[in-house]
């Protein structure tokens, strides 16, 4: 169903500050707060994403209402080895799920999602992966997402 004066697009190069923005606003929404850290991975995610967007390796979307982006969503593809399920030697992972405030409800990352997920079946790749937050968790699991076996071991 269209959202009400939203529309979905592609990002482009000209939008990585956008990206930035929406990437430190969902940090933000999640409870970081050391500025230090989180104007250090703006500029070096707006690096990381001048190539990544370049070389094919990183898509986004965003809803916008009018010209103005309101929400995002990425998907990151990786080198993967092959697996007996998927041949394919690369990995999806969606990112960047955001939505400013004043749009939230309106089921706009529930639009962004699907987008993301038909352009990864457009792919053809056989699975894709996300790191929920507590505020996105029921959106997921709604879509079909279902926890997994992954573990992680913190360096530093």
């Amino acid at each position: 169903m269209p959202l009400q004066g939203i529309t979905i697009r592609s990002a482009s190069l000209s939008d990585i500050p956008e990206i930035v923005r929406q990437r430190r606003k969902m940090y933000e929404d999640m409870g970081e707060a050391d500025s230090f850290a989180l104007t250090a991975m703006e500029s070096l995610a707006a690096t990381y994403l001048a190539k990544a967007l370049t070389d094919g390796s990183f898509h986004s979307w965003f809803a916008c209402d009018g010209e103005r982006p309101v929400a995002g969503a990425s998907v990151i593809i990786n080198p993967w080895p092959a697996h007996p399920y998927d041949l394919e030697c690369r990995r999806a992972t969606i990112l960047n799920v955001y939505t400013d405030s004043e749009y939230r409800r309106r089921g706009i990352a529930r639009e962004l999602m699907q987008t993301a997920i038909e352009w990864c079946k457009q792919e053809g790749l056989a699975r894709v992966t996300l790191h929920a937050s507590d505020d996105g968790r029921h959106l997921y699991e709604s879509l079909g997402f279902e926890p997994s076996n992954e573990m992680r071991l913190s360096l530093r």
